[in-house]
């Protein structure tokens, strides 16, 4: 097993040797058992191992209050907003957002139809003064100029 491919495992798998691919497992115990920078980097992979390993340690409700009086009592000011007019505020506004967003679709559609009417109305108009006019001349095209043979 080479170097480069032993540090590729210790990367993905870490430093335990359960979580290898079996079949090369003792080839890298022997890469191991003979490389002093293999050992260093499989010594800070266990390290690291050991660490995410560690339990989730959460704060007792004595300590967390312990924590804000003593903030209290060197000037600092507590910051907590309550969490029932938080989680209003929040629902509020979003439902304020979602507001804006279908009145300005709304103004935005009724703007386009109020715009576009006086340009549908000038163009059924043109054609209404056409009279009796085929393509050709709405094209601005005449049979003359095509020269079609006849």
């Amino acid at each position: 097993m080479t170097e480069a491919r032993f540090i590729h495992l210790l990367d993905a798998y870490g430093a335990r040797w359960t979580g290898w691919p079996q079949d090369e497992v003792a080839a890298a115990r022997t890469a191991l058992a003979g490389s002093a920078n293999l050992q260093a980097l499989w010594n800070e992979a266990s390290a690291l191992d050991d660490f995410l390993c560690l339990p989730a340690v959460t704060a007792s409700a004595d300590l967390r209050e312990r924590v804000l009086a003593s903030a209290v009592g060197a000037g600092l000011k507590s910051s907590r907003r309550p969490r029932g007019l938080w989680s209003a505020w929040t629902l509020w506004s979003g439902a304020g957002v979602m507001a804006t967003a279908v009145a300005g679709a709304l103004l935005g559609v009724g703007l386009a139809q109020h715009l576009a009417a006086p340009m549908q109305a000038e163009a059924v108009f043109y054609q209404a003064s056409l009279q009796g006019t085929d393509d050709t001349e709405v094209l601005g095209l005449e049979l003359v100029s095509l020269e079609v043979p006849r």
